[in-house]
């Protein structure tokens, strides 16, 4: 048997379930990379001592005949903002350092009801508002491709994990790509369900109660097979029984899915913010990949994304900032922070005349950005979320108009960035901002790595400072992995993991697949 690292959870369970593997032997051994790479990942901030007691009792149900579920004996880790009774979920804050939680957030629980081990808790930047991992509790991840570069945010602890063979397996949670960037900054599988497909129970957040644009419990991996066995096993109906917001839909089969004749929007490129030529290229790739497996790619328009981004900061925004400075206060303030905090807190009318000056410069984005953040009254708050609700529904016209039942996309704009370089940089996300504020079902899957020839070429290298930094983090990303998005209508998460797995199974073999685990 190879490496049990290099496994994917799925093939694990196989050989758990043949006898041929034991819960102690995984967890030994996943505890000894751990002990062996972490050192230089700071991934997990919490590791379960009784993950082993647990992993031998897993073998003797076993030899007995007894069956605790699905995921019987299997390793997972989860974020660090999600309920695990008896741990803290501090988001980063050293004022929710030994505030434990008394209760399991409800997915937690129902991993372990599945017979799932929870292995620890990962790495979180402060409050999860940013694209890289950093706070004053638990320091800073590196992502394991390069150490200097970040693994992404919010669970970029996680993705570290996963990608260094530390864990198969894991939860995150995403309110404007953080599942989906650490999936692509580290060349993972990343899943993010229509919300409230799964329960959000017990998952903890620095803006408790706006609803506009919400968070929501997914997954990461190294192979989407793992997430469709997640998706077969976290049963929403069950979850419906004590979360009055999951809806008691069954899970559909995403191997019962087609893809002959699917027809598959596609674009590779956003006027707002023009992405790499690596990113590019893997939407490009992965088109050809699909066509082979017998889809329909067809060129699709999306609703504007300066529509998008500037809603989503908008609402994000909507209180002035005054919940996350409650939150902050006595805090040592992650750098990543400093730059949104600081532009709230400029009065309304001076923010107003900064913008104005910024755009006779050039700067229409950050312009338009200083112009939505802010205070606003409840009028104005119901008018974001109507425009929101109209956004959804021009972009479901779109797809009605081009017939599709799933998109193809860039996830970002580039590949990972440097540490301490996304604070001025949050426009970069809009490609996930997008499907967060509409509520479609997304998920990234690994697909190629930055050539060298790539690099240098960016075409708006002295355009604004937006696209001047777009173009500096890229010069730095030669060798680091680059995915590509994939979408489905809501609640059509069957075919989203359908659409995920051919692409998957179509580029692995490719020269430039980023293959993980990586070695630190």
């Amino acid at each position: 048997m190879q490496d049990l690292h290099t496994l994917p959870a799925h093939l694990l369970l196989k050989h758990l379930e043949s006898g041929e593997l034991t819960s102690v032997q995984l967890v030994e051994a996943l505890n000894k990379r751990r002990e062996t790479l972490d050192g230089r990942l700071r991934s997990f901030i919490l590791v379960r001592k009784e993950a082993l007691s647990e992993a031998k009792a897993a073998d003797e149900a076993r030899e007995q005949g007894v069956s605790w579920g699905p995921l019987h004996g299997l390793p997972v880790t989860i974020k660090e903002n999600l309920d695990l009774a008896g741990t803290d979920s501090t988001l980063g804050l050293r004022s929710r350092v030994g505030t434990p939680a008394t209760a399991d957030a409800v997915l937690v629980k129902a991993l372990k009801d599945a017979g799932a081990i929870i292995l620890g808790k990962t790495n979180v930047p402060q409050l999860l508002l940013a694209q890289e991992t950093e706070n004053a509790v638990f320091g800073v991840t590196n992502n394991p491709w390069k150490l200097n570069h970040v693994p992404g945010g919010s669970s970029g602890g996680e993705a570290a994990a996963i990608a260094a063979g530390l864990s198969p397996l894991g939860l995150g949670t995403d309110i404007g790509g953080s599942i989906r960037v650490p999936a692509h900054f580290c060349g993972l599988v990343g899943f993010k369900p229509t919300l409230d497909r799964w329960s959000n129970r017990g998952s903890r957040g620095a803006i408790m109660g706006q609803e506009l644009v919400r968070s929501q419990i997914g997954a990461l991996a190294r192979e989407t097979r793992d997430i469709m066995l997640l998706w077969s096993t976290l049963d929403p109906c069950a979850q419906a029984r004590v979360d009055p917001w999951v809806a008691p839909l069954p899970a559909a089969d995403p191997e019962a899915v087609d893809l002959t004749g699917m027809r598959i929007g596609y674009f590779d490129d956003d006027p707002f913010l023009e992405p790499t030529a690596s990113l590019k290229r893997a939407v490009q790739r992965t088109k050809e990949v699909l066509e082979k497996a017998g889809a329909t790619l067809v060129p699709h328009k999306s609703v504007p994304s300066e529509d998008i981004v500037y809603l989503w900061l908008g609402a994000i925004s909507s209180d002035g900032g005054r919940t996350i400075d409650a939150k902050l206060a006595g805090e040592a303030i992650s750098p990543q922070l400093k730059a949104s905090r600081q532009a709230l807190k400029i009065p309304a009318l001076g923010r107003k005349v900064i913008a104005k000056i910024m755009a006779t410069r050039g700067e229409h984005r950050l312009s338009r950005l200083l112009e939505v953040l802010g205070e606003k009254r409840v009028d104005e708050v119901w008018e974001l979320t109507a425009r929101r609700s109209d956004l959804k529904r021009q972009e479901l016209d779109a797809w009605n108009r081009n017939d599709i039942d799933a998109l193809l996309c860039p996830p970002h704009v580039v590949a990972a960035l440097p540490h301490r370089e996304s604070g001025d940089f949050t426009l970069s996300v809009v490609s996930e901002f997008r499907w967060t504020l509409l509520n479609f079902p997304a998920g990234v899957i690994p697909v190629t790595k930055v050539r060298a020839n790539e690099v240098g070429r960016y075409p708006y290298a002295k355009g604004d400072r937006v696209q001047r930094k777009v173009a500096a983090m890229e010069a730095l990303s030669v060798g680091l992995p680059v995915g590509v998005q994939i979408v489905a209508r809501p609640y059509a998460e069957d075919r989203l993991l359908a659409v995920m797995c051919a692409v998957q199974d179509g580029v692995r073999d490719d020269e430039d697949y980023p293959v993980t685990p990586v070695s630190v």
